[in-house]
């Protein structure tokens, strides 16, 4: 019975997040629950404070007029946070994804403690700021973190997930979910970008990391599942990789390997980072080094999509210049075209906000809490008591 009351809680939380202010009646067409079963676990959330009834829309006809459930507005947050390698981001949002309160802090720690320290510190004053007992939840966001068997060596951003997590849980009541970029991209991509209900999202930068959502879930589960797809070997590639390899995503088309390129050719200084690669001034062996990266990638993601079968694939990522993109949104479809024989649903997404990734770290906690809204629900009257 408790399983079976989430599981109906959680339709109506999940319809009214992507739908919008609905009635009932609507609500038990769209779930496909009985309308009595929807009134009582409405009643239920609305008495928790999860629901609000709002102002009832004009009748149509004759009868009462329908009475639209709606969201509670800020007085149900959920918080994300993003450990950068220059900086720590944090924000509130609210269920809709609408920022209530956001916070960025330069990264001054030199170890992994003092790093965590500046995120549960910065994560703790947004809580503050938003309303400690509004917040329902905290996700977080790790960068490209992968095991390093060479240069370059793990940033102090690339922190251990345990470490993390109790550092945020020492100083917040809070659950807390990390989980890798991609995975947050994908999963805010679909609760507040409009994203369909079968999305493969392909996150480019210092590694490439592919996330799927089909059906409002994630396909791959469990730590690290579905991320990293460092030793895909593209096809026609050279380079070298230490797996001992030849042509892997991991020493052809990730952010490293073209800093490691345009320093060893003379374009970029010994040090360089990942910023270092779209320059103000950018000159042409760069800009041609970037155009063959699209073209690399236009050979292998063809590969993984043909293997997931997403109804759409999204490519995120700082790719370079608009006609870059262009190159390598044209190179995945006629490569694509040219192994499954039609034209696939794909596009880039360029976020252009600061705030980008404490945003899809709060969707991980969105994404948590309607799972099983009710049991959420009840442990916060626990927490707040």
């Amino acid at each position: 019975m408790v399983r079976q009351r989430n599981a109906t809680a959680s339709a109506i939380m999940r319809t009214l997040v992507r739908e919008g202010p609905i009635g009932r009646k609507e609500l038990a067409a769209a779930t496909g629950v009985s309308f009595t079963t929807i009134t009582k676990t409405v009643a239920e959330l609305i008495e928790l404070g999860a629901l609000t009834e709002a102002a009832p829309a004009a009748p149509r006809g004759a009868g009462r007029p329908a009475v639209p459930l709606d969201l509670p507005g800020r007085q149900r947050l959920v918080v994300g946070a993003h450990l950068h390698p220059g900086s720590t981001t944090c924000g509130a949002f609210t269920l809709r994804g609408e920022r209530v309160a956001w916070r960025a802090a330069p990264a001054h720690g030199r170890t992994q403690r003092e790093r965590i320290e500046e995120a549960a510190q910065l994560v703790d004053e947004v809580v503050t700021e938003a309303g400690v007992e509004a917040v329902l939840g905290i996700g977080m966001v790790t960068p490209w973190a992968e095991v390093h068997h060479g240069a370059p060596p793990p940033l102090l951003s690339d922190v251990d997930h345990d470490e993390l997590r109790a550092g945020l849980r020492r100083r917040l009541p809070h659950p807390v979910r990390l989980e890798p970029n991609v995975r947050a991209m994908a999963v805010e991509h679909y609760w507040w970008n409009d994203g369909g209900d079968d999305v493969l999202t392909v996150l480019v930068g210092r590694s490439v990391r592919v996330a799927q959502m089909r059906g409002g879930e994630l396909v791959w589960d469990g730590p690290g599942a579905g991320g990293l797809v460092s030793h895909l070997v593209v096809p026609g590639s050279g380079f070298g990789c230490e797996c001992g390899q030849v042509g892997c995503v991991k020493a052809t088309c990730t952010d490293d390997a073209l800093v490691r390129r345009a320093v060893a050719g003379g374009l970029l200084p010994p040090g360089s980072a990942q910023h270092d690669l779209y320059p103000r001034t950018d000159p042409e062996p760069l800009r041609q080094l970037r155009r063959d990266r699209a073209e690399e990638l236009g050979r292998v993601i063809p590969l993984i999509m043909s293997l997931v079968a997403p109804a759409q694939t999204v490519v995120r990522g700082r790719l370079g210049t608009p006609e870059e993109i262009s190159a390598c949104i044209d190179a995945i479809r006629h490569r694509y075209r040219a192994l499954v024989g039609r034209d696939p649903d794909v596009k880039y997404y360029d976020g252009g906000r600061p705030d980008l990734w404490a945003r899809g770290s709060a969707a991980l906690a969105l994404d948590r809490y309607l799972a099983s809204p009710l049991e959420h629900e009840t442990s916060r009257l626990v927490r707040t008591e």
